[in-house]
């Protein structure tokens, strides 16, 4: 449930493996959301294997990232790896979303728009479908070509419905209320620089008291005239309940607004603002015929709050295990999802949480924002572990820093 990047490359795989999926889409038109606009080099390589280029559906190039503290400018170019492109790029959310399910419905999915699953059907302890509600406002000249619908059945169910997932909450699952997430606000704004190639990220941004929060002010050029603009603010934090996003935002809009040469009165949109459950927080993952994906199962990257590549590739892992369940006719596949995602970023998420965790207090996030902008290689491994870049064969400061990070974990708490 969910037509988002989760739950359509669900659809598309399933659907190219031969098997008849429906790809439930509560929007009646495409719209825009203003998250999810830089797609990392990692997320490029998901969408490689679905044969999706953002390049040519007028994406905008981005070489690496600006970081910047006070003063203090680094340049960090996207990190070279073996399986990985060394760019990212910026495509607005609606765009992708709808070439994310117009492949699937070409694999031979049917994608159904304008319906929310609003309830799951259960027959004998098994999830069966779902309830759907027709949106109030489907247009007249749209009626004959969205069929109103009440239920659907199936076999098995895959819950993509975003963050704070309502129709994951009805199947039991929810979040670990001491894991951290995320609280990001965001905007558009007009800009003559938006042609640059760089994503800006700032650091150490003061809260009320002038006191540096945990988390980030980004910019990111979309080369169409206009600039994704928003912040970021761990749960961690301190002080995360005296920090207010909106006002946040914009000190930090009227903070960049020469350098960017915006007017920061002038939004192009109103800002949104919204918690985005991080590192795996969100269980469980399945049930015996539904698998959590995307958002619904809390997997954006601790580090950068990131969520479309770990989306694309929890849905293509999905469809795997669904794929085996419907070939086999052996439910009991579905247990494997569990482990097949802890296996493939599960203790990246716990370094990241654990990250969350200290970097939220004053003391350790002071020293850290002094030190590590004042060096190119400190903040290239930033960037590397952040990304979740690490290479296998060559070995570097970012690759030393995280397996200490990681045998350290591993004495933690399962935070």
């Amino acid at each position: 449930m969910g037509g988002g990047p989760a739950g359509a490359s669900v659809g598309y795989w399933l659907a190219r493996a031969g098997h008849d999926v429906t790809v439930v889409e509560k929007r009646p038109v495409p719209r825009h959301k203003a998250c999810g606009d830089a797609l990392t080099p990692r997320a490029l390589r998901e969408l490689a294997l679905l044969d999706v280029d953002p390049l040519q559906l007028d994406g905008h190039r981005l070489n690496g990232v600006r970081m910047v503290h006070g003063r203090r400018e680094l340049m960090v170019p996207w990190p070279e790896h073996a399986d990985l492109p060394a760019h990212a790029v910026a495509l607005r959310r609606d765009v992708l979303d709808t070439e994310l399910r117009r492949h699937a419905g070409a694999a031979g999915a049917h994608v159904v728009m304008g319906h929310e699953a609003t309830g799951p059907i259960v027959e004998r302890g098994f999830v069966r479908g779902a309830t759907l509600t027709a949106d109030a406002d489907l247009a007249d000249d749209l009626a004959d070509d969205i069929p109103k619908l009440d239920s659907i059945r199936s076999r098995f169910v895959v819950v993509a419905d975003g963050a704070n997932s309502s129709f994951g909450r009805a199947l039991g699952t929810t979040r670990h209320r001491n894991w951290p997430y995320g609280i990001a606000t965001r905007t558009y704004f007009a800009s003559a620089r938006s042609s640059e190639s760089w994503i800006e990220s700032t650091f150490g941004l003061p809260d009320a008291a002038g006191n540096p929060i945990a988390g980030y002010g980004w910019v990111i050029p979309l080369g169409d005239g206009t600039l994704n603009v928003g912040v970021a603010v761990l749960s961690s934090y301190r002080d995360v309940r005296g920090v207010n996003a909106l006002k946040l935002l914009d000190a930090f809009a009227h903070r960049i607004a020469e350098r960017w040469e915006i007017d920061p009165s002038a939004k192009l949109k109103a800002p949104t603002r919204f918690r985005i459950p991080l590192g795996g927080s969100v269980g469980p993952k399945m049930g015996p015929t539904f698998l959590v994906a995307g958002d619904a199962a809390g997997v954006a990257n601790p580090f950068n709050g990131d969520g479309v590549d770990a989306a694309l590739m929890s849905g293509r892992l999905a469809s795997e295990v669904l794929d085996e369940a419907l070939t086999t006719g052996n439910s009991t596949t579905l247990q494997r999802y569990p482990t097949m995602l802890n296996d493939a970023v599960g203790q990246f998420h716990k370094v990241g949480r654990l990250s969350a965790r200290l970097l939220g207090r004053p003391v350790v996030l002071r020293p850290a924002l002094r030190l590590g902008l004042h060096s190119d290689r400190a903040m290239g491994a930033v960037l590397r572990i952040a990304a979740n870049e690490l290479r296998d064969q060559r070995t570097g400061g970012a690759e030393r820093a995280y397996a200490i990070a990681n045998a350290i974990s591993k004495f933690a708490p399962n935070w």
